[in-house]
């Protein structure tokens, strides 16, 4: 019998509003950006992964909730108790999560799209489509994973963050028209991005299944992304810094010439590089 490829998970999280007209957070660093994206990480990986997670959690006995990296950030809810920490105890924390992030064998993968500027195209009225901000973004995000998958010679299995039904079968909704229907952006617009075709997606991708907030990798895929993001717009971001600085992210971890259709992604920046 003829041996199956091996396998490449792609953990995916979202942050930042979905929807094009929904107002921004409100978040102190000023930026307004919706992105998808996350983790890439060979499945034999896997197991290392959580057995680092796992460790650094032992260190820390106050660690009763998923991490999540705004709410760790802002020392809020579950992770209130970071505030108490003395200067020098945070930063053995946040120094040891850093390491966490990064000793981990994954590639940070997102589609990190600037609000403002989506809305600057147009692309909010001409498209009625409130969910159609948050499907180019997973779209673009699975393109590019399966482009990975299929460099490695690997198929790709996708798992997301559940959150509430209707959005969950959405998300699902994507995954499936994908691989069965291929992608439907405007074919000369993304000529130079070499998009895949429909018989690509349908040898790459195996499956979606949606994870709790408890799932170690999901937990990953959730700093990974915030980091990107704000990374996107401030490359100082602590956190985002570290990761690139270990080659964390996917785009270094392919040939140059590859990154602008495999590596992350940055869509719609046009308006908030002019104004920089």
């Amino acid at each position: 019998m003829p041996v199956k490829p091996p396998v490449i998970h792609l953990y995916v999280d979202e942050t930042g509003p979905r929807h094009p007209d929904r107002k921004a957070d409100g978040a102190k660093h000023g930026h307004d950006w919706f992105a998808i994206g996350g983790v890439l990480i060979n499945e034999e990986d896997i197991e290392p992964a959580k057995l680092k997670y796992a460790r650094f959690v032992g260190d820390w006995p106050q660690i009763t909730h998923p991490f999540h990296l705004t709410e760790m950030r802002a020392e809020k809810k579950g992770f209130a108790w970071l505030g108490k920490l003395d200067d020098d105890k945070r930063t053995v924390f946040w120094s040891g999560y850093k390491k966490l992030l990064t000793d981990i064998q994954v590639g940070g993968m997102a589609c990190v799209i600037d609000r403002p500027g989506y809305r600057a195209r147009g692309y909010g009225e001409r498209h009625k489509d409130k969910w159609l901000l948050c499907r180019t973004a997973f779209d673009i995000v699975l393109e590019r994973s399966v482009k990975i998958a299929r460099m490695r010679e690997r198929r790709l299995k996708v798992f997301f963050e559940r959150a509430d039904p209707d959005t969950d079968a959405c998300v699902e909704g994507y995954f499936r028209n994908l691989r069965d229907n291929g992608l439907a952006f405007d074919a000369a617009n993304s000529a130079k991005y070499r998009p895949l075709s429909q018989s690509a997606f349908q040898e790459t991708l195996i499956s979606i299944e949606g994870k709790d907030k408890r799932n170690k990798m999901m937990q990953m895929a959730d700093s990974y992304v915030y980091a990107i993001a704000r990374g996107s717009y401030d490359n100082k971001f602590d956190i985002f810094r570290r990761i690139m600085e270990n080659s964390r992210l996917i785009t270094s971890q392919i040939d140059g010439h590859l990154a602008g259709e495999m590596g992350i992604k940055h869509y719609c920046f046009e308006l908030h590089r002019a104004n920089r």
